[in-house]
């Protein structure tokens, strides 16, 4: 079963257009700092994330939580299926 971080790099990567090996994509790579991601793009994840995981990532998480790399997004997602 993959991870959560393995799906969440699938996923970015095939937005950004790069290889999901890319080692310029990597756990703690700023997805927005490093061009791979802008503001569509984060709520582009959002969606992705709620119709893969079945959970929702509400305006308060998104203040909350810092999720500008595959690992703190991941993090957020796994606390969030652990509460459901």
């Amino acid at each position: 079963m993959e991870s959560t971080k393995e799906i969440l790099r699938a996923f970015i990567a095939e937005y950004a257009e790069v290889d999901p090996a890319d080692p310029t994509l990597g756990d703690d790579t700023h997805l927005f700092d490093e061009g791979f991601v802008d503001s569509l793009g984060a709520t582009e994840i959002v969606l992705f994330i709620e119709d893969t995981f079945h959970i929702q990532i509400t305006q308060k998480d998104i203040t909350l939580y810092p999720m500008n790399t595959i690992r703190e997004i991941a993090e957020v997602v796994d606390a969030k299926l652990r509460e459901a």
